[in-house]
């Protein structure tokens, strides 16, 4: 959010924290959509029903100085996702009609929210076109995508002060948290992860990039000569 955006910084200033503890429901999908939430510390899970059982997948994760429940500036619009707290967290609720105002009255805020929306779907289309990619290539992009979102990157490495479950990691890449457990150990045997109390460095993003493509090209090798 812009710092001369004085609307969007005043309904800021003025919300009262909500802080919810790890596993904590803060909204279910189609529920009435009042609110839009700011993170201001830890995550928030974005789960759907699994076809045909109770159970959940995480189908996204919301950070830091990220927005969610975006259905509430559209009236009427339920909620779409059920959001459950996936580590202790605070969140800032606004308004979602003055946050739809405060879009109106600045058109460079509203061009970055446009801009964020349109990363959001490129991002999805990318994971829908990932499905024949190997389950490392997978993990690898979520792994970079997160670093990228929330870490520190010094141009040759990026600190990721917030750990994230590999359950987490493995519905994200739409894996099994076995494979993730794998992938994340021999990468940080091979020196391109390092696991810190809390956090993760990656070394080197372009070898763990690039080590998710090896993977994929060689699955698909196998695929070809069968």
């Amino acid at each position: 959010i812009p710092r001369r955006d004085r609307k969007l910084n005043a309904l800021i200033k003025a919300a009262t924290p909500m802080r919810y503890r790890k596993g904590r429901v803060l909204y279910r999908q189609g529920e009435p959509s009042p609110l839009v939430l700011l993170v201001r510390d830890g995550h928030v899970r974005l789960t759907l029903p699994k076809t045909g059982n109770d159970a959940s997948r995480i189908v996204g994760i919301a950070g830091p100085k990220e927005l969610l429940g975006l259905e509430a500036v559209t009236l009427g619009v339920p909620r779409r996702y059920t959001a459950i707290a996936g580590s202790p967290c605070t969140v800032l609720p606004l308004s979602g009609p003055a946050v739809f105002k405060a879009l109106r009255a600045s058109p460079k805020t509203l061009s970055q929210f446009l801009r964020s929306s349109d990363h959001d779907l490129a991002e999805a289309r990318l994971i829908s076109l990932s499905s024949g990619f190997s389950s490392k290539a997978r993990i690898a992009d979520v792994l970079l995508d997160l670093a990228y979102r929330f870490g520190v990157d010094d141009g040759r490495r990026i600190r990721l002060d917030h750990w994230f479950t590999h359950q987490e990691l493995a519905d994200l890449a739409g894996a099994h948290r076995s494979t993730v457990t794998t992938a994340i150990n021999d990468w940080i045997y091979d020196g391109m992860l390092k696991q810190f109390p809390g956090g993760l460095i990656i070394n080197k993003p372009g070898t763990l990039r690039k080590a998710g493509t090896e993977a994929s090209r060689k699955r698909k090798r196998k695929v070809v000569t069968r």
